[in-house]
């Protein structure tokens, strides 16, 4: 049974946390004990008995895999910790009985629960954490009870990454609000008081508001890259909500960039699936050009990481005027600042250097640029 009809972009945002997990994890615990923080648990709109489907489950799955792969082949098994929060006491009380069997500190594996407002319980999240690699996933059904000048103190460490479901249908149709309630609310997520003001106004209202986002979350953890990721809703052509992520790391930004496009490509594949299923249940004919229509959806994706990769080749150009740049450096740049994988900005380099625009100092073959070659303008 398919857990995930009329919820594909629920499917797409357990494919990315779990992606991003399994990519992590394996590489984090060879050198740190790990944290994994879950602000707002759930579990809501689950379909099966043992929970398989929400997003607490899926990490404690990865994360027990993680472990015990680990210890396997290293002899040494990493403590991981969760804290799991939610102040539904209907909803916590299941997520209390369903993680409770996964509790083996023996095992170096402990579970903390938490009944109450994500927001409350920085304090103890913080020595929950102590001086391991902390791993926060913030999944709201609105937009409030994460205000980042409360949280920010999660952030404050040297190693942290955060994914953020950035409730972006919600806040786009409430932004324009004349509700001083409403437009008061938006503030803790958006830098405060004032922040109508603070609006890139050259932007469509909600890439506005989006990039505003990012921006301060950039801030309050004081991130070296924040990105994300749009996810739209599974029969209609207009984003539900956004995956923002925020990393220390370029081999974070390199890796989810990777997850992103592996993301949108099933998403892609099952949103055809739902609006054919859709246009069935209309009809109550079947389409046989549903297969044809998801290779189609799929295409889509791959014409706009084309249209993304001429903006960026036109990008590294003006970034090479100024001077040569590491591959690495170049990487950094134009992956935060567009839909791209590494082995595109690769791809680009080589395009360049073939119309004579910058320079083959990576030589010659099927041979591509590494972090260390220097790009420079022929």
């Amino acid at each position: 049974m398919n857990t995930y009809v009329n919820r594909e972009q629920t499917s797409t945002k357990h494919f990315i946390l779990r992606r991003y997990l399994q990519a992590l994890v394996f590489k984090v615990l060879r050198d740190w004990d790990v944290t994994y923080v879950d602000g707002f648990s759930g579990p809501w709109k689950s379909k099966t008995s043992d929970f398989s489907d929400t997003s607490f489950m899926i990490a404690i799955e990865v994360l027990k895999d993680a472990q015990k792969k680990i210890f396997d082949q290293t002899g040494k098994r990493r403590k991981i910790r969760c804290f799991f929060s939610e102040s539904n006491r209907t909803a916590y009380k299941q997520l209390e009985a369903a993680v409770a069997p996964h509790h083996k500190p023996e095992e170096d594996f402990e579970i903390k629960t938490f009944c109450g407002e994500f927001e409350d319980a920085v304090a103890e999240i913080e020595m929950l954490i102590g001086s391991s690699f902390p791993l926060i996933f913030i999944d709201p059904t609105g937009w409030t009870g994460y205000p980042f000048e409360k949280i920010k103190p999660l952030f404050h460490r040297p190693k942290v990454e955060v994914l953020i479901n950035f409730m972006y249908d919600f806040v786009n149709r409430f932004v324009s609000s004349s509700d001083e309630s409403t437009i008061a609310s938006l503030g803790p997520i958006l830098g405060g008081q004032g922040w109508r003001e603070r609006l890139n106004t050259s932007l469509p209202r909600g890439a506005a508001v989006e990039n505003l986002f990012r921006e301060t979350l950039r801030t309050a953890g004081d991130f070296a890259f924040v990105v994300s990721t749009k996810i739209d809703k599974s029969t209609i052509d207009r984003p539900h909500f956004i995956i923002a992520y925020g990393t220390k790391s370029r081999e974070g930004l390199v890796a989810f960039r990777q997850i992103e496009y592996d993301a949108l490509r099933e998403h892609a594949r099952s949103r055809s699936t739902a609006k054919h299923r859709k246009r069935e249940e209309k009809t109550g004919i079947g389409d046989l050009l549903a297969g044809a229509d998801a290779d189609f959806q799929e295409a889509t994706i791959d014409a706009i990481v084309a249209e993304q990769k001429a903006l960026a080749s036109d990008m590294l150009l003006r970034i090479l005027s100024k001077g040569p740049q590491k591959f690495s450096s170049a990487v950094n740049v134009l992956l935060e600042a567009f839909m791209l994988r590494e082995t595109n900005v690769k791809d680009i380099c080589v395009d360049l250097a073939k119309a004579a625009k910058i320079e083959n100092t990576w030589g010659v073959g099927n041979r591509k640029p590494n972090d260390d070659c220097l790009i420079r303008l022929k």
